[in-house]
């Protein structure tokens, strides 16, 4: 399954095309049929839970991509990515990374995600929904080798936290990772 596909709304759904929605109705007779209102409000909150499952997966793969360093993997994102996309990465000594659009993600953010060595753990991911826009809420915690990329000072594998948020965009019915920030601080070895 391709990485466009967590996050469409349509791949969401259940399979054969048939909505939990469909399902749950058709087991009612006309004299417990709901109000049209009822309905339409039942349809709305099985797409928001099947939204929300799909941006949870989005996270997840890109977790895995991460956790594998596998760097083709990270290729295939470009299309899942709104044109203004920015990967904004605050490192635990405080320095701040951007790695903008699909080339900044590839190309910058790829070498350094391959030389970090991660062994990563994700979170419970919250997801709210607004209209076309979501956010996503998660926590990585991951061990990794200080990237020669960004000239630290350590030399020794460390245990990281992230405080993360993903935002996306709904445009003609698909989900587009809009902006990432993954905010670290240390919590092993300690402070350098």
């Amino acid at each position: 399954m391709s990485i466009l596909s967590t996050v469409s709304v349509r791949a969401a759904r259940p399979l054969f095309g048939i909505s939990l929605a469909a399902v749950l109705l058709a087991g009612c007779d006309e004299a417990a049929a709901p109000a049209d209102g009822a309905s339409s409000d039942l349809e709305a909150r099985v797409t928001a839970v099947e939204d929300r499952e799909a941006l949870r997966h989005f996270v997840l793969s890109f977790a895995h991509i991460v956790d594998y360093a596998d760097i083709d993997a990270l290729g295939t994102l470009g299309p899942a990515l709104h044109p203004d996309f920015q990967l904004n990465v605050v490192d635990f000594d405080g320095h701040e990374y951007v790695f903008e659009g699909a080339d900044g993600l590839i190309d910058e953010y790829g070498p350094i995600m391959v030389s970090a060595q991660a062994n990563l753990a994700v979170s419970a991911i919250d997801v709210e929904l607004d209209g076309d826009y979501a956010i996503a809420s998660f926590k990585f915690i991951n061990s990794v080798t200080p990237p020669p990329e960004l000239g630290t000072e350590v030399d020794d594998k460390v245990l990281l936290l992230a405080d993360n948020t993903a935002t996306f965009v709904r445009e003609d019915g698909v989900w587009l990772l809009e902006s990432l920030e993954l905010v670290h601080s240390l919590a092993y070895p300690g402070s350098f």
